[in-house]
């Protein structure tokens, strides 16, 4: 497998994506590349701001991909003929394990594929992205959720996938004068992922105002998410 083609939509000037379970799985293996990438979620009221020409719809343009949480929104999209595709390039190291990973996964989810609609869960997206970087012994960074949300979320993340290394993170009630000391982490910790949650100053926009500042990795923003690993 040299190459990995994901589905695309626009509508109204909106791009959202179409990948495959496998796709998602991928990731991290078609992002070993030294850069810096983002995964968005919209919804149909997101996707209205998504149309503005603002700092939130400056994001949705600009992240690398863009997926549907709503079924509405994903059948009107869907029903466009402004149907395109991403290539991504699959790195020569990680061809021959993908090819394997592919096989493994389209036994067990082409049935199911076929029949639910494109519509993305952010955990199970999640979940499929932590397995991955798992497999490579990878290793995470967690930003916001409040003290003792944290805490817990770390403790079940660590228990959950014993072989994925999280080499910071940080409450988002952090004060100003900290971030650079958080930026800094992060270069230092060089993080296959950098997992961000509420509460954060400024919410997703918090991803595209600091990723530039960082070495590489994948950001990925679900307000709820550490809320859900720390089981409340």
């Amino acid at each position: 497998m040299e190459s990995l083609n994901i589905p695309r939509a626009v509508l109204d000037g909106v791009r959202i994506d179409f990948p495959s379970w496998f796709a998602l799985a991928a990731l991290p293996y078609l992002w070993d590349d030294e850069r810096n990438h983002q995964i968005c979620f919209i919804d149909s009221g997101r996707w209205h701001n998504a149309k503005n020409r603002d700092e939130y719809g400056s994001m949705i343009a600009s992240a690398d991909i863009v997926l549907s949480r709503d079924r509405s929104l994903s059948e009107k999209a869907c029903s466009q003929n402004t149907h395109t595709a991403c290539v991504w390039p699959v790195p020569f190291i990680h061809q021959l394990f993908l090819d394997a990973l592919y096989e493994t996964m389209e036994v067990e989810n082409l049935e199911s594929e076929a029949k639910e609609p494109k519509t993305y869960r952010p955990q199970k997206v999640l979940t499929l992205l932590l397995s991955s970087i798992e497999k490579k012994n990878g290793s995470i960074f967690l930003v916001g959720g409040r003290p003792p949300t944290l805490i817990r979320a770390e403790k079940n993340i660590r228990a959950t996938y014993p072989k994925l290394t999280i080499v910071g993170s940080i409450h988002g009630l952090y004060h100003r004068q900290e971030e650079a000391a958080l930026i800094q982490a992060i270069q230092k910790g060089n993080p296959n992922l950098i997992l961000v949650g509420d509460p954060i100053p400024t919410g997703e926009r918090w991803i595209p105002r600091h990723m530039g500042m960082t070495r590489s990795g994948i950001f990925f923003y679900y307000g709820p998410i550490l809320s859900w690993f720390a089981g409340r």
